[in-house]
């Protein structure tokens, strides 16, 4: 008697995910508007309201530094020796709080699960600097789920530029055309198509206060596990 004819798979249309951290991953609001509220204080400034610093995240911590600086005084009026004693501040005070606060969004771990069972390469690919990036992994048990980080000071460019795209695809051995990214921002969908991966996008993140229903992205899904099932269906 001959033998059952062995189960076809029909092969991903993916080798890898390319994935953000903040707004993405993780609502790491709390923490980094602890910092710069922290940071204002200490420079005779008062609070912001934790909303408004959503809305200055995505473009790496300098720029947040800047945005929070200039929320009430004329760019040209911040001398480098005050925007150091800023960036200084903010950098030691996210350092003490980095992952206290901050809270993984629904469907993050199912989703890396089933990534991991189908057998996609994963990549954290964030604008946030190595320094804050790697502990937070760590803390949060996300770590292990990455065969490759790149960070927003990993290259001489950070996203939207193309490069820390196609760095992680490198590092995952993976072409762009066979890697998905997934954010919640501009920064995201812009460096991603640059790099000609397939780009998606959750609705929930920050995107610097504009609706994600503006991006240029292949689909928007409500959550990381639900991309996980737009990548198992292509």
């Amino acid at each position: 008697m001959s033998s059952p004819p062995s189960p076809t798979h029909t092969p991903l249309a993916f080798d890898a995910v390319l994935i953000d951290l903040d707004g993405t991953l993780m609502d790491t609001i709390p923490d980094l508007a602890n910092a710069a509220n922290t940071m204002r204080r200490e420079l005779g400034l008062s609070s912001l309201p934790q909303a408004q610093i959503a809305t200055f995240i995505g473009k790496g911590a300098k720029n947040l530094v800047m945005r929070m600086l200039t929320v009430d005084a004329d760019p040209a009026s911040i001398s480098p020796e005050l925007f150091e004693r800023a960036r200084e501040s903010y950098f030691r005070n996210l350092h003490r709080v980095n992952g206290d606060q901050s809270v993984m969004f629904d469907g993050v771990i199912p989703g890396l699960e089933l990534m991991k069972s189908m057998g996609l390469r994963l990549a954290v690919v964030t604008n946030k600097a190595t320094e804050f990036t790697l502990p937070l992994l760590e803390r949060t048990g996300l770590a292990p789920y990455f065969q490759a980080v790149v960070c927003g000071d990993t290259l001489a460019h950070a996203k939207p530029h193309p490069a820390p795209m196609l760095h992680a695809c490198s590092l995952l051995k993976s072409a762009a055309t066979r890697s998905v990214a997934i954010g919640d921002s501009i920064n995201d969908a812009q460096s991603a198509r640059a790099a000609g991966c397939s780009v998606l996008a959750v609705p929930y993140g920050y995107n610097e206060g504009q609706s994600v229903q503006t991006l240029d992205v292949d689909a928007i899904v409500d959550s990381i596990e639900a991309a996980a099932h737009w990548v198992a269906a292509r």
